[in-house]
């Protein structure tokens, strides 16, 4: 079984290098012309000025279009569209290339590619924060006939929408927003075919942002990272996956406060000997009233929620859901931040064996809940700071519940159903700093047998509540026309 640890070591956030998206945005290429043939298809379309549309059509191998449309003065209103076409054959539908670049305002941008190792670049704004309501949309794959790919959209400004969709086969795709009000959605199905998952990383920057993130299909790589930085935002992330059909072992990691690409997390880890060992930090990091959820089925699947934020009057949400076997799932919420940190809420279902959860919390008020069902999984929290709540439901065979919390008016009420053995530790003595005085913390613990009772089970002092807003799935729109009629 994974063992669930929460060393002090390996919840620090550490630099990496993205393997497969590393800095994105790519494609480019087209050249050509002079004497052209001989396996051609390339192209070009420069468009300056506002309420251009282009519209390019390809079929066939080593296909490229790089469109710019630049109105120099942040109005807008480009249209462009690319579908480049062709079954997977040496002769077609692959290695093609598709950039979109637009500046200013409510443009649209929709590229289709079928085929395999093919690379599209949808770049709007670029990066002078001057733009804004601009919607992208990249879809690759149509039936069977995709793999390799790799999707890239990159908006700044406010109120963008980016929709990006892959099927099949060992796909990655990266969108960047930096902006406030904006949304974000990538779906990803690895179907049976070759069957071994897909790669997504969405980062936002600005205030109020939704991302969303689905992964399905039978494939063991899924990865899902989603960075925000500020404040409201919004986080989720779905990965289904049929261990039989295909592996297991999906990943999925949120991080909501000052982080950006070049950050991302060490495994989930939880020491129980030093689970109590958190040291106040002064890190302000940001990320008030963010909400993020994730939902894993399957085996052997991680994950990771790291908010950061410490706002009472405006707290975090952190939900995770998991059924299947050997899953670990792990919240943090201003561990390393300062204890003035309040309000936050983590709530954790398991729904399997040989799983285990993990919460760290620090500063007040903050409440976590963990259930678990199935046999031989492990629970732990730990809290810092007063008048913090915990909730954890054990049932099934081998259980192990442990808590742990730091200084006073804390409770903690702990069922175990079926399997059982309990540690419950209220204002640890061995951390550093010393914890606050004595004082004020309650434990209730209720252990039952395998036919249960105890006036029905017992268990209450609930907090569930929250969940997710849903939303995103975006593009629509379009209208492109024209070329002669009337004329």
């Amino acid at each position: 079984m994974k063992k669930v640890m929460l060393s002090a070591a390996a919840l620090m956030i550490g630099a990496i290098g993205f393997a497969q998206v590393s800095g994105a945005p790519t494609a480019v290429a087209v050249p050509a012309q002079a004497g052209a043939a001989a396996g051609a298809n390339t192209g070009e379309s420069i468009q300056n000025g506002n309420d251009n549309r282009v519209w390019v059509r390809q079929a066939g191998t080593s296909q490229s279009v790089y469109t710019n449309q630049n109105d120099g003065a942040g109005t807008g209103g480009n249209l462009a569209r690319v579908r480049q076409m062709g079954a997977v054959q040496a002769t077609s539908g692959v290695e093609n290339l598709a950039e979109v670049l637009q500046s200013g305002d409510l443009n649209q941008s929709t590229t289709f590619q079928e085929g395999d190792r093919n690379n599209a670049v949808t770049r709007q704004g670029q990066n002078d924060n001057s733009s804004a309501s601009n919607m992208a949309m990249i879809r690759q794959g149509t039936g069977q006939n995709a793999e390799d790919n790799f999707a890239a959209i990159d908006q700044d400004g406010d109120g963008n929408s980016a929709w990006t969709r892959q099927t099949f086969d060992n796909s990655d795709a990266w969108t960047r927003q930096d902006g406030d009000g904006n949304k974000s959605e990538i779906d990803q199905n690895a179907g049976p075919n070759g069957t071994d998952g897909h790669l997504a990383e969405a980062e936002q920057v600005g205030d109020g942002n939704m991302s969303i993130i689905n992964q399905s299909g039978a494939g063991a790589r899924n990865t899902a990272r989603t960075f925000q930085s500020g404040n409201d935002n919004y986080a989720e992330q779905m990965q289904t996956t049929d261990a039989a059909a295909g592996g297991t072992g999906n990943t999925a990691i949120i991080a909501q406060g000052n982080v950006t690409t070049g950050h991302t997390f060490s495994s989930i880890y939880f020491d129980l000997i030093n689970v109590d060992d958190i040291e106040n930090g002064s890190q302000s990091l940001g990320s008030f009233g963010g909400q993020a959820y994730q939902d894993q089925s399957g085996s052997d699947n991680d994950a990771d929620i790291r908010q950061f934020g410490d706002d009472p009057a405006n707290a975090n949400y952190a939900e995770q859901n998991q059924s299947g076997s050997g899953n670990s799932a792990f919240v943090v919420q201003n561990l390393y931040g300062t204890p003035s940190g309040a309000g936050n809420y983590a709530r954790q279902d398991q729904d399997g064996t040989n799983s285990s959860a993990g919460i760290g919390q620090n500063g007040f008020d903050h409440k976590a809940y963990q259930r678990q069902s199935g046999d031989d999984n492990v629970a732990l929290s730990t809290q810092r700071g007063e008048d913090n709540l915990v909730n954890t439901y054990q049932d099934g065979d081998g259980n192990r519940g442990m808590t742990a919390q730091r200084g006073q008016n804390n409770q903690i009420l702990l069922v175990q159903r079926g399997g059982h053995s309990y540690s419950v530790t209220q204002n640890l003595p061995n951390g550093s700093p010393v914890g606050m005085p004595n004082g004020g913390n309650v434990a209730d613990v209720l252990q039952l047998g395998p036919d249960g009772d105890f006036a029905t089970d017992g268990i209450l002092c609930e907090f569930p509540d929250m969940n997710t807003p849903g939303d995103p799935n975006m593009p629509n729109d379009f209208d492109i026309d024209d070329v002669c009629p009337g004329c």
